[in-house]
C-alpha cells in the first residue's frame, strides 16, 4: 500500500503516546495541558518510516472516556490500528469501547500491543494474554498478532516495526481517482502563511494551485502549499496525512467536521438513510426518533433516528433508519458512522450510509424500505447499480457526467452501470442522457393524454404548440431532450409533428355542420372587407361566434390558408393579403421606396392597419424600414 494511516486505540494511560514516541521519536502530546496532566486530550500525529513500504502517518488518539469524541475524529480513516493494552491492568472499559468503535467503523486490520511488560512477570503476562484473546473473539482482531513491548527499555519495539510492515503490505489501496475529500480534524493560523487545515486524505488527489471547496460553508479557496509530515510537497494522495495552506478563506470559517473537497461534488445534508447496528451492550432498546450523538468522519452532530419498520430496536439487532441531523454535514455512500447515547454518553451502535441525500421518508412504507434493503447490498452484489438507478429516478434524466457527480463514482463506472440498465430495459436513452424506462413511459402517457385532452377541447385546431405541450413534463427535461423525445414518438407513430405544432396520429380537425357554417361566414366577412378588416372580436360578433372560441376558429382558418394572422386582433383574408403584396411589387418595380402614406393610398385602408401590415412584412424580411421609407428585400 503506497500511503496509509496507522492509529492507536485503547484505555487511558495504557501507554499509547509513549509507544508512538518509541516507534517514531515524536511526542504527539503537543498541548500544555496534556503535558501537565500526563494524558492525551486531543489527536496527535507523527510520521513512521516502514521498511519496504514508505512513510506512514500515525494518529494517536486519547483514551479517556471524556475525550471519546476526539478519538472518533481520529479513528476515521485508519488503515491499521494498534490496540494498546497495559500488561499490568489488562482489558479496561475504553479498551472495549474503542474495540467496538473500530469494529463498527469497518477497520479490518490491526495488531494488539501489550505494553509495560517490564512491570509484570511472565505468569501475569500469560493471564493477560488469555484475557485479551477472550475479549477479541468474534471481532476483526481475533487471531491478530499480539506483541509485547516495553517503551521504557525498548524491548520488542524493532520487532513491532517489522510486524507493522508485514501487516500493511497487503492492505488495499485508497481511491485516488475520485473527487478530493479531506475531512478536517484541525484548523489554525500560521503568521505570514494564513489558514492551515490538517486531516487524512480519504479520497482523490490534491496539488498546489488547485481550487478546492470547503463544505460547509461552501466557500472556495486555493491551495497555496501542501505539507506531508512537515515536508513541502507538490501533491498529496489518498491515504496520506496532509496539511493544506489555503488562500481565500479565514480560520474561523473552517472547523473540525468541515470537508475540503473538489468543487461542486459534495453538498451538506441533514437527512441520511443508513443501515444501523445496535450493540448488544447497549443499555436499552433504541426507540423511534430517540436523540443520539452522531459521529461521521470528523463531524459530530445530534441526530434523531427514524425507525422505518418498527417502533424500537433491541440491543444486538440491525435496522435500516433515516438519520435526521440537527446540523448539516458531508456524507457519502458507504461512510461508516458511530452513535452514542444522548445522556449519559456511551457508544451504543453504528452503521453505514446508504444514501447521503435521500427524500424524507414516512414509516412503514414497504416500497421505500425495499429500495433501502437493496442499497444495503455490497457493491459486488448490485448495490452500486441500485444506488445509481435510485439517483436516476430522483433526477428523472441525467447524463453520465452529472450522475457521476451525484453518486460520486467514476464516470466510466457510471456509464457501465447505465449501459447495463439499458440492456435490461430498465433505462432508456435520449441523446447523451439516460432516464428510467418507467419515467419514459410516464412521460409518454402524460403527453398523449394531454394531446387527447387538447384535441377534445379544441377540435378545430390542427395541434398544440410544442411549448404548450412541454408543460406536461418536468422542467428537468431540456429543450433538446424534449425534441428528441417528440422525434422518437413520431417515429413510433404516436404523434405527428408539423413545424411548431404537435397532433395525435390520425387526428384532423372536423368541424360540425354548424361550425362549418360559422367558419364560412367568418371568412366571407374578411373577404368582403379586403384591406380594411375588422378586429377579431368584431368579426366574431358579426359571424355569431362565441368570443371564448376565438383561437379555435381563427386557428382553423389560418391552418386552412383562408386567413393570414398579423397579430392576435388583426387578420387578413388570404386573397387580400396576396393582393397587398402584389401592390407592393408593382410599386417597387417603378420606385425603389415606399412610405406608409403611399401604401395606405394604394390600398385605400387606414394608416393604423397598413402600419401593422408593413411591420408584419418587415418581420418576414419582405421589406425593410429605412427612416420613413420601406425598401424591398425579398419582393
Amino acid at each position: 500500500m503506497e500511503h496509509l494511516v496507522i492509529g492507536t486505540a485503547g484505555h487511558v494511560d495504557h501507554g499509547k503516546t509513549v509507544l508512538i514516541k518509541a516507534l517514531t521519536g515524536v511526542d504527539t502530546d503537543r498541548l500544555e495541558e496534556e503535558k501537565k496532566r500526563g494524558i492525551s486530550i486531543d489527536l496527535g500525529f507523527a510520521p513512521l518510516e516502514i521498511p519496504g513500504v514508505g512513510l506512514a502517518g500515525v494518529v494517536d488518539v486519547p483514551g479517556h472516556e471524556r475525550f471519546i469524541h476526539n478519538m472518533l475524529a481520529g479513528a476515521a480513516g485508519m488503515d491499521l490500528v494498534l490496540l494498546v493494552i497495559d500488561a499490568n491492568e489488562g482489558v479496561m472499559p475504553q479498551t472495549r469501547e474503542h474495540l467496538q468503535i473500530l469494529q463498527l467503523l469497518g477497520v479490518r486490520k490491526g495488531i494488539v500491543v501489550l505494553t509495560k511488560i517490564d512491570l509484570v512477570d511472565e505468569e501475569w503476562r500469560e493471564l493477560v494474554r488469555e484475557e485479551v484473546a477472550g475479549e477479541l473473539k468474534g471481532t476483526f482482531l481475533e487471531g491478530a498478532p499480539l506483541h509485547e513491548v516495553s517503551a521504557l527499555t525498548g524491548e520488542g519495539i524493532e520487532e513491532l516495526k517489522e510486524l507493522i510492515a508485514a501487516a500493511v503490505r497487503h492492505l488495499p489501496p485508497r481511491d485516488k481517482s475520485g473527487p478530493l475529500r479531506l475531512p478536517v480534524d484541525r484548523s489554525f493560523t500560521i503568521a505570514g502563511f494564513g489558514t492551515v487545515v490538517t486531516g487524512t486524505l480519504f479520497r482523490g488527489r490534491v496539488k498546489v494551485g488547485d481550487r478546492v471547496e470547503i463544505v460547509p460553508p461552501g466557500r472556495e479557496a486555493r491551495v497555496r502549499n501542501i505539507q506531508v509530515h512537515g515536508r513541502d510537497v507538490e501533491r498529496a494522495e489518498a491515504g496520506q496525512r496532509v496539511a493544506l495552506n489555503l488562500a481565500g478563506v479565514e480560520k474561523w470559517e473552517i472547523h473540525r467536521g468541515c470537508v475540503v473537497a473538489s468543487p461542486g461534488y459534495y453538498r451538506t445534508t441533514k437527512l441520511i438513510d443508513a443501515s444501523l447496528t445496535l450493540l448488544p451492550s447497549a443499555p436499552r432498546p433504541l426507540k423511534n426518533l430517540d436523540p443520539v450523538h452522531f459521529f461521521l468522519g470528523t463531524a459530530r452532530v445530534v441526530a434523531r433516528l427514524l425507525l422505518l419498520d418498527r417502533d424500537e430496536l433491541p440491543p444486538g439487532e440491525d435496522a435500516i433508519v433515516q438519520c435526521r441531523l440537527q446540523h448539516p454535514l458531508v456524507a457519502d455512500r458507504g461512510d461508516p458512522f458511530i452513535i452514542r447515547s444522548y445522556s449519559p454518553m456511551t457508544t451504543i451502535g453504528g452503521g453505514r450510509v446508504l444514501d447521503p441525500a435521500p427524500s424524507r421518508h414516512r414509516r412503514f412504507r414497504r416500497e421505500s424500505f425495499a429500495h433501502l434493503e437493496q442499497l444495503a447490498q455490497e457493491p459486488e452484489a448490485g448495490g452500486d447499480e441500485a444506488f445509481v438507478y435510485r439517483k436516476l429516478e430522483e433526477l428523472l434524466i441525467a447524463d453520465p457526467a452529472r450522475l457521476a457527480r451525484e453518486v460520486r463514482l467514476e464516470e466510466g463506472q457510471v456509464k457501465e452501470i447505465l449501459e447495463g440498465l439499458l440492456q435490461k430495459g430498465a433505462a432508456v436513452k435520449l441523446g447523451e442522457s439516460y432516464l428510467p424506462q418507467k419515467v419514459m413511459a410516464q412521460w409518454e402517457e402524460r403527453l398523449l393524454r394531454r394531446l387527447e385532452d387538447f384535441h377534445r377541447r379544441h377540435p378545430l385546431r390542427a395541434g398544440i404548440s410544442r411549448a404548450e405541450l412541454k408543460g406536461a413534463l418536468p422542467a428537468a427535461l431540456s429543450l433538446r431532450e424534449y425534441d428528441l423525445l417528440l422525434a422518437q414518438l413520431q417515429e413510433r407513430g404516436k404523434i405527428v409533428l408539423k413545424e411548431d405544432l404537435v397532433s395525435g396520429e390520425g387526428f384532423a380537425p372536423r368541424p360540425s355542420a354548424e361550425e362549418q357554417a360559422q367558419l364560412d361566414r367568418l371568412a366571407e366577412i374578411y373577404a368582403a372587407a379586403r384591406f380594411q378588416p375588422p378586429s377579431a372580436r368584431e368579426a366574431l360578433a358579426r359571424a355569431g361566434i362565441d368570443s371564448r372560441r376565438q383561437e379555435d376558429y381563427y386557428s382553423y382558418l389560418v391552418n386552412r390558408g383562408r386567413l393570414v394572422k398579423i397579430n392576435e386582433e388583426l387578420y387578413f383574408h388570404r386573397e387580400a393579403y396576396d393582393a397587398a403584396i402584389e401592390l407592393l411589387r408593382r410599386h417597387f418595380a417603378q420606385s425603389g421606396t415606399i412610405t406608409l402614406a403611399q401604401f395606405r393610398d394604394l390600398t385605400g385602408s387606414s394608416r393604423k392597419i397598413m402600419q401593422l401590415l408593413l411591420e408584419h412584412f418587415d418581420g418576414l424580411k419582405l421589406t425593410r424600414r429605412v427612416g420613413d421609407y420601406r425598401v424591398p428585400l425579398k419582393l
